[in-house]
C-alpha cells in the first residue's frame, strides 16, 4: 500500500519527464536553453588557479578530486565539524534504517538545517563562478544532503551505478567527514559519457548493471573508473548528470558524506530536483541573511514558470 501511494504522489513528475521528452516538447526545451546561453555566454565569471582547474577538470573527466585545505574556503572548517556532529548524532538511527532495509540513509532535513553553517557554505560565491563558469548559465543550487552510507556490502539504490536527472548538467560537491578508504564506500564515477543521453534523444534514467554499462560505454568502462579514497575533508567536484556514479558498497567502515548540489537556475527537470529534504521555508530562512545572487541560486524556483510550479516534485 506504502509503494503504491509513493508511486501514485510520484505520477506527475514522472509524466512530465515523459512529456518533456517528446520531440517536439525536447526540440522546444533544447532550443530555449541554447539561447539562454548564448545570452549568457561572456558573462560567465573568469577563473583562475584551482578553480579553474576544477572545470577544466570537469570538462574533461566529469570529476576532479581536490581537498578543503587547498580550496582554502572560508568557514570550510566549522562546516567540516558540524558535518560530523550531525553524522554522528545520525549513526544509530542510520544503522537502524539500513538493518530494515533502506536503500538510502540520510541526516534528517532538520539536523542539517540547524547547522545553517553547513548549507551556507555551498553557497560561497567562489563555489557558484565554479560551477556558472562549467554549466555556462546561472546557478541554481539545491542545498545539501548528509549521506550515511552503512558498512555491509549491500548493492541498492545509489550504491548502484546511475545518473542523476535533475538537469542536463549536474553538479555535485562531495566532502567526506569520516576517513574514506578501500573497502569504506568511496564515491565512484565512470569517466566516459553515454553518447544517446541527451540533446535529441533526450534524458533516460535507471539503474545501470555491467552489462548495460558494457553496451553503452564499452566492454572496457572499468578502465575510466575512478575511486575516490581519501581522508577527512577530502573534495570531489563531479558531473553526475552525464556521468554514471555511485557510492561503491561499504564492507569495513560506515562512510558520512555531505552533498551539495547544482544545476542550471532553470533546470530542465525541476519535478525531479528539491532532493535535500529541506522545505522552501528553510530554505528562504537559511539564505536570508546572504547575498542576492547567493538568495536567488538558493530559491531558483521562483524563476520558474508558473505552471511548472504546478507539478509537485517527486520523491528524494
Amino acid at each position: 500500500m506504502r509503494d503504491a501511494m509513493a508511486w501514485m504522489r510520484d505520477l506527475p513528475a514522472r509524466m512530465a519527464l515523459r512529456c518533456a521528452n517528446m520531440r517536439i516538447i525536447n526540440r522546444r526545451l533544447e532550443r530555449g536553453h541554447a539561447k539562454r546561453l548564448a545570452r549568457h555566454e561572456g558573462k560567465a565569471p573568469k577563473l583562475s588557479g584551482i578553480d579553474l582547474e576544477i572545470v577544466e577538470g570537469l570538462r574533461r573527466d566529469g570529476i576532479f578530486v581536490t581537498n578543503l585545505a587547498a580550496l582554502g574556503l572560508p568557514g570550510s572548517d566549522a562546516m567540516l565539524a558540524a558535518g560530523r556532529m550531525v553524522g554522528d548524532a545520525f549513526s544509530v538511527e542510520a544503522r537502524q534504517q539500513s538493518a530494515d532495509g533502506a536503500a538510502l540513509t540520510i541526516a534528517p532535513p532538520a539536523s542539517v538545517a540547524s547547522r545553517p553553517e553547513i548549507f551556507a557554505w555551498g553557497l560561497h560565491e567562489r563555489l557558484l563562478d565554479i560551477v556558472e563558469a562549467y554549466l555556462g548559465v546561472p546557478v541554481g543550487y539545491d542545498g545539501v544532503n548528509l549521506i550515511y552510507t552503512v558498512s555491509g556490502g549491500r548493492e541498492a539504490g545509489p550504491r548502484c551505478w546511475h545518473r542523476d536527472w535533475e538537469d542536463r548538467r549536474t553538479i555535485k560537491i562531495g566532502i567526506y567527514c569520516n576517513d574514506v578508504v578501500a573497502g569504506g564506500g568511496p564515491f565512484q564515477l565512470i569517466r566516459r559519457r553515454d553518447p544517446t543521453q541527451g540533446g535529441p534523444h533526450g534524458y533516460h534514467y535507471s539503474l545501470a548493471d555491467d552489462n548495460m554499462l558494457t553496451e553503452k560505454l564499452g566492454a572496457d568502462y572499468h578502465q575510466d573508473i575512478v575511486s575516490c579514497e581519501g581522508p577527512a575533508g577530502t573534495v570531489f567536484f563531479c558531473e553526475t548528470a552525464l556521468h554514471f556514479h555511485r557510492g561503491e558498497p561499504a564492507v569495513h567502515a560506515d562512510r558520512q558524506a555531505l552533498f551539495h548540489s547544482y544545476f542550471a537556475r532553470r533546470p530542465r527537470h525541476p519535478f525531479l530536483c528539491e532532493r535535500s529534504g529541506l522545505s522552501r521555508k528553510q530554505i528562504s530562512h537559511l539564505a536570508g541573511p546572504l547575498s542576492l545572487r547567493q538568495r536567488a541560486s538558493a530559491c531558483w524556483r521562483r524563476d520558474l514558470p508558473w505552471f511548472v510550479r504546478l507539478i509537485p516534485p517527486a520523491r528524494i
